[in-house]
């Protein structure tokens, strides 16, 4: 019987802490919810402005691609695509597409290293995987939602020459306005 009685206060402390911790977290964060699932696709609303060791990088044009998979979600990803770049007095600048996954609380995580290479300029500036906060969101009438990136203390390697050496205090500015194929999506 102590057995029992032992065995019924643990279950009922284990399911306490399990009420208090769903609790806390649906009363205070945030999701990305879409009327179906489905392709999204993503494009600039204005300038993208990357701030590394070696100067500033300015980007005129951002498309993104992800996919939807639950109708509720607080994280989503989304493969970016940057051109028509300039940096450090190089006017033809590649970017290796970003790989980031969104969080609906403010933060990013860049999943894969991005590689910039100003053309010519003999060197790169890598930005390995690391997690940003900075995010905002705002739902547009007509079912997209705006994400706009504030992010500071973006850690970058230079290889040396015009692209400076190790930064921990780059930044990113910009937003895109994401729109679902047939669908709606929002921020709640």
């Amino acid at each position: 019987m102590r057995r029992i009685v032992i065995l019924g206060l643990a279950l009922g402390a284990a399911f306490s802490v399990a009420a208090i911790t769903a609790v806390s977290v649906s009363a205070t964060g945030h999701e990305f919810v879409a009327n179906k699932t489905g392709k999204t696709k993503d494009k600039e609303t204005n300038a993208q402005i990357f701030k590394t060791g070696a100067g500033t990088l300015e980007c005129a044009s951002v498309v993104g691609t992800g996919e939807i998979t639950a109708l509720k979600s607080v994280t989503h990803k989304e493969t970016l695509t940057y051109s028509e770049c300039e940096a450090f007095g190089y006017s033809d600048v590649k970017i290796t597409p970003a790989h980031f996954e969104y969080s609906a609380n403010g933060s990013a995580r860049i999943e894969e290293t991005i590689i910039i290479s100003p053309e010519g300029s003999g060197c790169e500036i890598l930005i390995e995987p690391q997690t940003m906060e900075g995010m905002s969101y705002k739902n547009e009438p007509t079912g997209k939602i705006t994400a706009k990136a504030n992010v500071f203390k973006i850690t970058s390697k230079g290889t040396g020459h015009v692209c400076g050496a190790e930064n921990k205090e780059g930044s990113y500015t910009g937003s895109v306005a994401a729109t679902l194929e047939g669908g709606t999506i929002e921020w709640k």
